[in-house]
């Protein structure tokens, strides 16, 4: 199959194309430019979506467009002559590439036999997985790994050319089947033994719960022989306690019926006896006068007290000179102690004026100035007036200052006078007061023991005062108590006898003087083992229920005794499988002994022929077993090396020297497939790079290769080489 052209929405790259032609096509572009993009753009447009990848890695994710855009594809390819185009768009974002078509290329007529499930097959010649471990290399993706398919095809290059048998696969089916019957502690026989191991277990517990069983239920009856004896014997307590119960209900009513006697016999001997009540309000007016009494008492001193305070407040008030004036003789008598003023004498004004004008006319007459004169005369005038006014005021301060000496005097006395006399006067009217309040209080004290007598004395003629009155309520109190007793000891007799009545069990009852049977053991002891013995007879049961409900639970022995049966014979029959299973895959690993000396020198002469040229002839030979696992010998060197111990750019020439042997050997057939490099020559020296160039070269001649890289020393090397297409993307 040859590739044409390709246009591809996948990933990062938006409607770009690839036109591509026989041979070798080297194609280059710096990282992150879509090269393993286009890779595994040309792997889905063969073999679509792995359908159980999940998750954020999965190839339908990872290839998202980065433009949003839906997944879409074109491919134009040439098979055995004919040109199709495949393509592959997105109808459902669920299903992204799910829509497929392959037509004859420029029209659109479907190509028979192609769907999107078979395209790549009917290509290429291979599944998937042969495919992707072969013609397929990925970046970072030289290794090969142990696949069923590519194992078939393999082994069916040196048998009889069938693909339809694998080992591992059959090893795989035949171990399936074995781990089926018996794999650590899981399969079926494991299984089964377990449950054999349970039913063996069941029936056990089946005749230990049986045996136990039949104990608890044997203790169960004699707990339960118990438990009646200690009933009856309850119920002959029980007869004498009614009996008790009926005498001490009889005693308490006669003791009733007594006391009730007692109390009417003492009423009816002293029926003038007051009542309690009565007695504390006559107890309380007995209190009320003794107080009352004692209050008079008081009175009566303070009375007397007043009186000799009014006595001694007279006495200073007799004896002071201004007695027995009253407030209106002091009062006029202080009045015509008042000096008159004197008044400004009128006549010596004028003759200070007179003076002053005749001394005024003298002097004009002398002088010839009236002016002067008349200045003259008015200061006389004035002069004189001045002395005349001095004069004056001096025989008044001096009339006046004796006066106000002898009131002054005056006006102390009566001072002095008018406060004893109030001092009297007030001390008289405290001490009449006093003697009021006095005799009101023993008028009243003689009125309250009089009431107080009228209601004492018929119950006890003998009370005269408030003594005999006090003896006489406390003794009455005592006698009044006395019966109140008796009542409320009857009254308390009748409520017991009452309440016996009434807590007696229905009739009939046995009679009070009849002879009942007497257990052996005590009331005492029957209400003590009474609990204890059902408690015993409650677990008993218990213990009865649950053994019952176990056996039950358990089911009946015969059934179990069938299952174990029938799952023994079970047993037997898968494990002669097992061992036959056993015995079948040892005979399969002897077979494939055999076939891996056949298998091996095939694949692994021819990948020694590749690894040699790729190596310069550093490298003779190359073995592997069935699990693929690389070995190889130098020149020279007598061990085989395992690739792991090889360094890394040794070990990818190896790799690409087996996945390119294989690809002779499986994907040859007349038009071979495709060879996909992505990156692959990155660990190559350059010595070893030219030499997989010069191989690839000619291995293009015979296929398709599409070799990916991101260094120019590929192209610089296949300058102007024939038969090498070089793109840039």
């Amino acid at each position: 199959m040859q590739i044409r052209h390709m246009t591809a929405t996948f990933g990062k790259l938006s409607q770009s194309q690839l036109n591509l032609r026989p041979g070798l096509n080297l194609i280059y572009a710096p990282n992150e430019s879509g090269k393993s993009t286009w890779c595994y753009f040309l792997r889905t447009m063969l073999y679509g979506f792995p359908q159980r990848e999940r998750g954020v890695m999965a190839e339908k994710n990872r290839f998202a467009p980065w433009d949003g855009t839906p997944m879409s594809g074109i491919m134009d390819v040439e098979h055995h002559g004919q040109h199709y185009t495949i393509r592959r768009t997105t109808e459902r974002p669920s299903a992204p590439m799910g829509a497929f078509s392959c037509t004859y290329t420029g029209t659109g007529t479907s190509v028979p036999g192609i769907d999107s499930q078979n395209a790549g097959e009917a290509l290429i010649g291979a599944e998937r997985s042969v495919f992707s471990r072969s013609a397929f290399v990925g970046q970072s993706g030289l290794t090969l790994e142990q696949d069923a398919a590519l194992e078939r095809r393999l082994a069916s290059l040196i048998t009889a050319g069938e693909e339809g048998v694998s080992f591992s696969e059959t090893q795989e089916r035949l171990k399936k089947q074995l781990n089926r019957r018996r794999h650590n502690k899981t399969g079926l026989l494991p299984a089964l033994e377990q449950e054999i191991t349970q039913l063996e277990t069941l029936l056990g517990q089946h005749d230990a719960l049986s045996a136990q069983l039949r104990d608890a239920q044997t203790q169960l009856e004699q707990i339960r022989s118990q438990m009646q004896d200690l009933q009856r014997a309850q119920g002959q307590w029980e007869a004498i306690g009614k009996q008790e119960a009926l005498r001490h209900a009889l005693q308490m009513q006669a003791q009733a019926d007594a006391a009730h006697d007692l109390v009417l016999q003492l009423e009816a001997h002293e029926p003038n006896l007051p009542s309690e009540n009565q007695l504390s309000q006559l107890q309380g007016m007995a209190d009320a006068l003794c107080r009352s009494l004692a209050d008079s008492d008081a009175a009566d001193e303070h009375a007397a007290q007043a009186q000799a305070a009014a006595a001694a407040a007279q006495l200073p008030w007799q004896q002071h000179p201004l007695y027995p004036a009253d407030e209106s003789a002091l009062t006029a008598r202080l009045q015509s102690m008042h000096v008159k003023k004197k008044s400004f004498s009128v006549p010596m004004v004028w003759l200070s004026v007179l003076l002053g004008g005749g001394i005024a006319t003298a002097l004009g007459v002398f002088l010839s100035r009236p002016m002067v004169a008349l200045a003259a005369g008015f200061a006389v005038c004035s002069a004189t007036f001045l002395i005349y006014y001095m004069v004056y005021r001096s025989k008044a301060n001096h009339a006046a200052s004796a006066t106000h000496e002898q009131q002054d005097i005056l006006q102390a006395q009566i001072d002095a006078y008018l406060q004893l006399r109030g001092k009297a006067l007030s001390a008289l009217q405290e001490a009449e007061h006093a003697a009021a309040a006095a005799h009101s209080l023993q008028q009243s004290c003689r009125e309250s023991l009089l009431l107080l007598l009228s209601h004492v004395q018929p119950f006890a003629p003998s009370a005269m005062n408030l003594t005999t009155v006090n003896t006489a309520l406390q003794d009455a109190r005592l006698r009044r108590r006395h019966v109140e007793d008796l009542r409320q000891q009857a009254e308390k007799a009748d409520f017991q006898a009452q309440l016996l009545y009434a807590q007696l069990p229905p009739p009939p009852l046995p009679a009070q003087d009849a002879v009942l049977p007497r257990p052996v053991i005590t009331s005492a002891q029957v209400e003590h083992a009474l609990p204890l013995t059902q408690a015993r007879q409650q677990a008993a049961q218990s213990r009865v229920d649950a053994l019952s409900g176990q056996l039950h639970s358990l089911g009946l022995r015969q059934p179990l005794e069938q299952q174990l049966q029938e799952k023994k014979a079970e047993h037997q029959r898968l494990q002669s499988e097992y061992d036959a299973i056993a015995m079948a895959m040892a005979s399969l690993e002897r077979a494939n002994l055999t076939l891996q000396t056949r298998f091996s020198p095939a694949l692994g002469q021819r990948s020694a022929e590749i690894f040699s040229a790729l190596t310069g002839g550093r490298y003779e030979k190359v073995v592997m077993d069935r699990t693929l696992a690389l070995s190889a010998q130098a020149q020279g060197d007598s061990l085989l090396r395992s690739i792991q111990l090889l360094s890394q750019g040794t070990a990818d020439q190896l790799y690409l020297a087996v996945r390119l042997a294989v690809c002779d050997m499986v994907l040859s057939g007349e038009e071979p497939a495709p060879l996909i490099l992505d990156d692959a020559l990155s660990n190559f020296d350059d010595e070893r790079m030219a030499a997989a160039l010069d191989y690839l070269v000619s291995e293009g001649q015979r296929r398709q290769i599409l070799l990916f890289t991101c260094q120019k020393r590929e192209g610089e090397y296949l300058a102007d080489r024939p038969g090498v297409t070089y793109l840039t993307l």
